[in-house]
């Protein structure tokens, strides 16, 4: 399919509009979508990189940690700044400190758990649930907020009852 603009390269950014209940598609190549205006935000190589270059973009760094690099694959922070890619496990181990709050940030927490299966839904939801008010507690004992703290404790009680016994972690 050739671009609508220029009839002359191949479409390669298709857009869709919906106003007032009409469809317009527009199919351009690359060159005529950046001369509209269409790829201002856009990084088509890599659509994942404009997300994290705009959430990376906004957190302080020092320019020493944007040229330290994976000791394996030379990776620089920069790089991963500019494309949200990792070159390989080391980097994680290597970046760790500035990766923990842009995954927190992200996903919500540093730790993957994955899908809970549906046979053992019931008991392998209880255990991340009573894990989770865990760590709510001790937050709330480092804020120093006993009360909250107490009944956060009663309820990882009932919770381990129902789990068949005592969930220590």
């Amino acid at each position: 399919m050739l671009c609508d603009r220029c009839n002359l390269n191949p479409a390669t950014v298709h857009l869709k509009t919906i106003l007032n209940g009409i469809v317009e598609e527009k199919h351009l190549c690359q060159k005529c979508a950046k001369e509209t205006g269409q790829l201002q935000m856009l990084n088509v190589t890599n659509p994942f990189s404009s997300f994290f270059e705009t959430l990376l973009g906004s957190m302080e760094y020092q320019p020493t940690l944007l040229r330290s690099k994976c000791g394996v694959c030379n990776l620089t922070f920069d790089q991963f700044r500019r494309t949200g890619q990792l070159g390989c496990p080391s980097c994680y181990r290597e970046f760790n400190n500035e990766l923990q709050p842009i995954l927190r940030r992200i996903q919500g927490d540093v730790t993957h758990r994955g899908k809970i299966p549906v046979r053992q839904g019931g008991n392998l939801s209880l255990k991340r649930q009573i894990e989770k008010l865990r760590d709510e507690l001790k937050d709330l004992v480092k804020r120093e907020e006993y009360e909250k703290a107490a009944k956060v404790r009663d309820e990882i009680k009932e919770l381990e009852e129902k789990a068949g016994g005592n969930q220590n972690g």
